[in-house]
């Protein structure tokens, strides 16, 4: 028979474990994902986030070029492997450079929409102002850049 003792420290032990475990799970996940939904989105590979330092490190099709020279504390999130057909879908939030600007060959568009998984925490953007820019939706708040595009969405800026 085991003592009450004994059973109190092995119980106390496992739970250390998993703390420790989930601590370490945490520590390891990229700074865009927040929250026990967007880990389980990413173990799950519904998603795939990487963050960079400055948008400059972001492999090329993940940010439009613009932003490479002004933008910094990048999130990317992409559909992962199991999400399905993504059609090319990506969204990105970052810092800019103070007095950065959009390129003058944006178009404003009249409503913002949302990207193609809801936007995670970003803030509400219904009261911004939307432009296309390079065939990425892209909206300034402050001094921080939400954009988001598809296939589609990039066609006409490629060609």
């Amino acid at each position: 028979m085991i003592s009450r003792r004994t059973a109190l420290g092995v119980s106390g032990g496992l739970v250390a474990v998993a703390g420790a475990a989930v601590a370490g799970v945490v520590v390891t996940m990229p700074a865009g994902v927040d929250g026990a939904g967007a880990m389980l989105a990413e173990f799950r590979g519904h998603t795939e986030t990487s963050d960079y330092a400055d948008a400059d490190a972001a492999p090329r099709d993940l940010l439009p070029q613009w932003t490479r020279t002004v933008g910094h504390d990048v999130t990317v999130v992409r559909p992962g492997d199991t999400s399905g057909d993504d059609s090319g879908s990506v969204r990105a939030d970052m810092r800019l450079d103070p007095s950065s600007e959009l390129p003058t060959s944006c178009t404003e568009l009249p409503d913002v929409g949302m990207p193609w998984d809801g936007g995670g925490r970003w803030p509400d953007l219904g009261s911004a102002t939307a432009h296309v820019c390079e065939g990425w939706i892209t909206v300034v708040i402050d001094d921080a850049l939400y954009l988001w595009t598809d296939d589609e969405l990039r066609a006409p800026a490629r060609s």
